[in-house]
């Protein structure tokens, strides 16, 4: 039954992607949402799932940040969309580590880390949600816990550099 768990979690986090090309900093633009994203120098850019408005992987480690935008018939329901995604995470037996609020730039959010161990790997999922207009982001980044000194850094220029028209 841990097995299952183990790789439903890792489907819900790895999701399977194809790289596009290797990144010199090129934003990635989304005209559907207005926005623009900074992947962080030397990640690729890759297809993002049918969700992600832009998916960047970091080939050597394999960690991963998806940018998710989801579009709300009415912005009251943003509770419901982020309770939603965090209760699949504490389903699937990631640890919440932390909750709290969080400010980069001009978006302010609520950032969470959590964290997942099997066979001996520690798998830390790292979460920044806000609301512009009535449109709920998700910015989610997955990475080794032995990763996340290098990477986190990574994570919140991804972050910073959102840029909206």
């Amino acid at each position: 039954m841990r097995s299952i768990k183990f790789i439903v979690a890792m489907a819900l986090c790895f999701t399977i992607v194809t790289p596009a090309f290797a990144q010199d900093a090129k934003p990635v633009e989304n005209k559907e949402f207005g926005v623009m994203i900074t992947p962080p120098a030397k990640w690729e850019v890759t297809q993002p799932n049918d969700k992600a408005v832009a998916n960047f992987k970091h080939r050597g480690s394999q960690s991963q940040i998806e940018v998710v935008g989801t579009k709300l018939m009415n912005p009251d329901v943003a509770d419901v969309f982020f309770k939603t995604f965090h209760k699949t995470l504490k389903e699937s037996n990631f640890e919440e580590l932390k909750n709290e609020e969080a400010t980069y730039g001009e978006l302010k959010g609520t950032e969470s880390s959590y964290k997942f161990t099997h066979s001996g790997v520690t798998l830390e999922v790292i979460v920044f949600q806000f609301m512009r207009k009535s449109t709920a982001w998700l910015v989610v980044g997955y990475m080794q816990d032995v990763d996340k000194k290098k990477y986190i850094g990574d994570f919140k220029s991804v972050v910073d550099n959102i840029k909206f028209n």
